[in-house]
């Protein structure tokens, strides 16, 4: 399936597209004033505001801590660890993989990356619908009107559905964890696609996230 993205500019805000303008980014730590990787240093990748608004992790063995489908974007890195100065660095993300190098001075201070060891919260570019049924998991129903019982991981804003995959026609609705939807008329197997997004304001435009679509089917008799 190809994937086309448009930008588009209204009243002053520039929406863009995650799934298109998006990179992996590497962050790379180490003991300032030598070669030592850092392991088990919290990385928090967000903005200003929000500053593991892209997830936050610990940097494995190798003092490396990877952040997939970050958006194109001003992006502020935090990284600490303990017994170490925290250090902060910008940087402008583009569609290009990267990979930063930040190195932390012993004793302390600075603004934490706060992360318990273990806790990653990690941003694959999108929203994760965890949980999607048709009337709770029914295999049948004779009502055409079934509820969406769904489950997300992240914030989301709104969802659409629909019994077509492309999702033609289909306005985005106001989030709700069981709304109600009503199949296509006519007895049978009725298949729905389901979809979640956020809205997010970094640095004055509008970045849509989008989750992956998760579908069921129900036979309607």
């Amino acid at each position: 399936m190809r994937i086309i993205t448009a930008v588009i500019l209204m009243t002053g805000s520039l929406v863009l597209s995650v799934s298109a303008l998006a990179a992996d980014i590497r962050v790379q730590v180490y003991e300032r004033g030598g070669n030592a990787p850092l392991a088990n240093a919290a990385v928090c990748v967000g903005t200003s505001a929000k500053i593991d608004q892209f997830g936050a992790r610990m940097t494995d063995a190798q003092g490396s801590a990877v952040f997939s489908g970050v958006p194109r974007a001003a992006i502020l890195v935090t990284v600490s660890s303990s017994g170490y100065k925290s250090e902060q660095e910008t940087i402008v993300n583009s569609t290009s993989n990267r990979t930063l190098v930040m190195s932390l001075s012993s004793g302390g201070g600075g603004t934490p990356c706060q992360l318990a060891e273990g806790d990653n919260r990690v941003y694959e570019g999108g929203l994760l619908v965890s949980r999607f049924s048709l009337d709770a998991g029914k295999a049948t129903t004779t009502n055409a009107t079934v509820t969406l019982n769904n489950s997300v991981k992240g914030t989301v804003t709104q969802y659409r559905a629909s019994e077509r995959a492309d999702f033609a026609g289909v306005d985005w609705q106001d989030y709700s964890t069981a709304p109600s939807f009503t199949l296509s008329a006519g007895p049978g197997k009725k298949r729905v696609y389901f979809q979640v997004r956020r809205h997010a304001n970094v640095n004055g435009a509008v970045i849509e996230t989008l989750s992956a679509v998760a579908q069921d089917s129900i036979t309607l008799n």
